[in-house]
């Protein structure tokens, strides 16, 4: 397996890096169908696996510095041990986010949908991640506005006044504007917001 992983910004040397992050998809690709399909879809598509500085997250499907989709980790964690299941938790999150396409991506469903499957995967790995405040997302149904709403109050929470969960919107921008377009033309009626 040959991932282009980018430029790290720690002492690691390139072989080193594609060598830890291969061991961090082990840990993915042994924690069930789910996870291994991550790991299909990381090889498939070329993926690129990489470290950039992080403002409000710990991992990311773009690199904002370097204009380029992949999946980056904030630099911190090339010291961590590469069988940490958090690692395995996070690259699956953004390797979803990646599958999901962009406006997806930056919509509260598809956060919500990441959030659920990261949850499911950090009970499986017995992650850090795993944290009890996160559990409340995965009863949310990501096809109802009012449940996309809680979410949203709940992410909100859970994630502190840096992220940004309120810019997103609820459903993906052509839903999103197909709805509020039905809302002023009086096609739909507040029951209709689910």
């Amino acid at each position: 397996m040959n991932h282009s992983t980018g430029q790290a910004s720690t002492d690691l040397e390139q072989a080193e890096q594609e060598a830890w992050f291969a061991q961090v998809l082990d840990v993915l690709r042994g924690a069930g169908p789910e996870a291994r399909a991550f790991v299909d879809y990381i090889d498939q598509e070329g993926v690129t696996l990489g470290f950039s500085p992080q403002r409000h997250s710990s991992a990311s499907w773009f690199d904002w510095r370097r204009l380029r989709r992949g999946i980056f980790l904030r630099p911190a964690y090339a010291r961590r041990d590469p069988h940490d299941p958090d690692l395995a938790v996070m690259i699956a999150h953004e390797a979803l986010h990646l599958r999901q396409g962009v406006l997806e991506a930056l919509s509260v469903r598809g956060e919500l949908e990441a959030w659920q499957s990261e949850y499911a995967l950090a009970c499986r790995l017995s992650a850090s991640r795993a944290v009890s405040a996160k559990a409340a997302l995965t009863e949310l149904d990501p096809n109802s506005r009012d449940d996309l709403k809680r979410a949203r109050a709940l992410m909100g929470q859970i994630g502190g006044p840096a992220y940004r969960i309120g810019w997103l919107p609820l459903e993906p921008l052509p839903a999103e504007m197909r709805h509020w377009i039905r809302r002023l033309l009086g096609l739909s009626h507040k029951e209709d917001d689910r």
